[in-house]
C-alpha cells in the first residue's frame, strides 16, 4: 500500500482528529484572556488547561476498555458527542467555576478521540505502513495545533472568546457523524466481562511503560514551549493575542507537512533514529529563542525548527509505542496517549512558577533538559521492545 493510498483511506478520520488539538491548543492562547475576563490570576486561569487534562487522561487510559465494550466507531462517536455538548456549556458558562466544570467534561469526551483514532488508523493498514498512518494522525494534530491559536485569537480579538467554543461544538458534531458513517464498527463480539484485561496486560509490559514516560516528557516540552511563548509574547508587549496565535501556530503548520514525511522515513530507517533527529532539531530551535527572546522577527525561523523536530519526534514515538504489542494496540494507545497528556496536564502547574521566577528563558531551559532526557530514557527500552514484539 502506497503512502498516498494510506492517506486517502484515512483522510476523513484525520480531519475528525484535528478537532481535539484545535480545542486544546486554542485554549492555550486564551489563558491571558480568561485571566482578564473572569478576574482571576494567571495561575488560576491555567486551571482551564489542568482541569481539562485530568479527566482527559483518565478517559484516554480507559479508552481501550471502552472500545472493548462498544467498538472503535461507537467509542469515537460517544467521545465527540460528549465533547460537543460540553463545548456548548463552556460557551454559555456564567462564571469561572462553571466554565471549569465544562472544561472537565470536555476532557472526558475529548480523551476518547485520539487513542481510539490512532489505534484505528494503525489497524486499517499493513504493519509496515504503521508509521505512515500515524504520520497522518500527527499531521491532523498539527493542523489542529496550527489552526487552534489563530482561530481562538481571532474570536477573542474580533468577536468574543465564547464564540470559539460554539464553533467547537458544531465541529464536534460534524466530525462524530462523519466518522460514524465512514468507519462503521467491524463485526466483533463485545467484551463486557473483562474489558480491563488488555489495559492490565499493557501496563505489565516494561517497554510500554518506558516509552509512555518518554511520551509524557515529549508533551511536557512541546506544550511548555507553546503555552509560555504565547504568554511571554503577550505580557511582554511584543504582540497581542492574534499575533501570538500566528507565531505559536507555526510549529503546527510545519507539522502538517513534516509528520507524513517523518512517518514514511520512520518506516524506512527506523523510529529511533527519527526520534533522536527530532530531539536535536527541537533543541536547536529552543536555544535560538533563548538567545534572542526579544527579537520577534527571528521567531519564525526558530519555530520552524521546533515544528520539524516536534513532528518528527511525536510521529515516530507513537509508531514505536504501537509496534510494541500489536495484539494490545487499543490498550497501548490508551496508555501511551494518556501518559503524554498527563504530561500536558502538569505543564501549567510545573512551569508557571518557573516563568514567574525567571521568565521565558527559564521555561525554555527546563524544556531543553526534558527533551534531552527522552533520548536517555529510550535507550534501555530497545531490547525490551524487541522482546515485547515477539512475545
Amino acid at each position: 500500500m502506497s503512502s498516498f493510498a494510506v492517506f486517502r483511506l484515512l483522510l476523513l478520520l484525520y480531519l475528525a482528529v484535528a478537532v481535539g488539538p484545535l480545542n486544546t491548543v486554542g485554549t492555550f492562547n486564551l489563558i491571558p484572556v480568561f485571566s482578564e475576563d473572569f478576574g482571576v490570576s494567571l495561575s488560576l486561569a491555567g486551571l482551564a488547561v489542568t482541569l481539562y487534562m485530568f479527566p482527559f487522561v483518565i478517559s484516554q487510559v480507559a479508552s481501550g476498555a471502552i472500545t472493548e465494550m462498544l467498538g472503535a466507531s461507537r467509542s469515537l462517536l460517544l467521545g465527540f458527542l460528549i465533547f460537543s455538548a460540553s463545548c456548548l456549556i463552556a460557551a454559555i458558562a456564567p462564571s469561572f467555576p462553571s466554565f471549569l466544570a465544562a472544561r472537565a467534561l470536555q476532557g472526558l469526551g475529548g480523551g476518547l478521540i485520539l487513542p481510539v483514532s490512532m489505534a484505528m488508523a494503525s489497524e486499517q493498514v499493513p504493519s509496515n505502513r504503521s508509521a505512515t498512518a500515524i504520520g497522518g494522525i500527527q499531521a491532523a494534530m498539527a493542523l489542529g495545533q496550527a489552526l487552534g491559536p489563530v482561530t481562538a485569537g481571532l474570536f477573542a480579538s474580533q468577536l468574543d472568546w465564547r464564540g470559539f467554543y460554539f464553533f467547537l461544538a458544531v465541529a464536534g458534531v460534524i466530525a462524530g457523524g462523519v466518522v460514524a458513517i465512514a468507519y462503521p464498527s467491524r463485526s466483533r463480539q463485545a467484551n463486557w466481562r473483562n474489558p480491563l484485561r488488555p489495559l492490565l496486560l499493557a501496563l505489565s509490559v516494561s517497554s510500554i511503560r518506558v516509552v509512555s514516560l518518554a511520551g509524557a516528557l515529549s508533551f511536557i516540552a512541546n506544550v511548555g514551549v507553546i503555552i509560555f511563548l504565547a504568554v511571554w509574547l503577550q505580557r511582554s508587549g511584543l504582540t497581542g493575542p492574534f499575533g501570538a496565535g500566528l507565531l505559536i501556530s507555526i510549529p503546527g503548520v510545519v507539522g502538517i507537512f513534516i509528520a507524513p514525511i517523518a512517518g514514511s522515513l520512520g518506516d524506512r530507517w527506523g523510529d529511533r533514529r527519527l526520534i533522536s533527529f527530532g530531539v536535536v532539531l527541537f533543541v536547536v530551535g529552543i536555544l535560538g529563542i533563548i538567545a534572542l527572546p526579544d527579537v520577534v522577527a527571528a521567531y519564525p525561523i526558530f519555530l520552524v525548527l521546533i515544528g520539524i523536530g516536534s513532528a518528527t519526534l511525536m510521529t515516530n514515538m507513537a509508531a514505536l509505542a504501537l509496534a510494541l504489542r500489536p495484539d494490545l494496540r487499543q490498550a497501548v494507545s490508551g496508555v501511551f496517549n494518556g501518559s503524554r497528556f498527563l504530561g500536558l496536564m502538569l505543564v501549567p502547574v510545573l512551569f508557571t512558577p518557573v516563568y514567574e521566577a525567571v521568565s521565558i528563558r527559564g521555561v525554555l531551559l527546563v524544556t531543553t533538559v526534558t527533551l534531552l532526557a527522552i533520548t536517555v530514557i529510550l535507550r534501555p527500552a530497545k531490547r525490551e521492545s524487541h522482546e515485547a514484539s515477539v512475545s
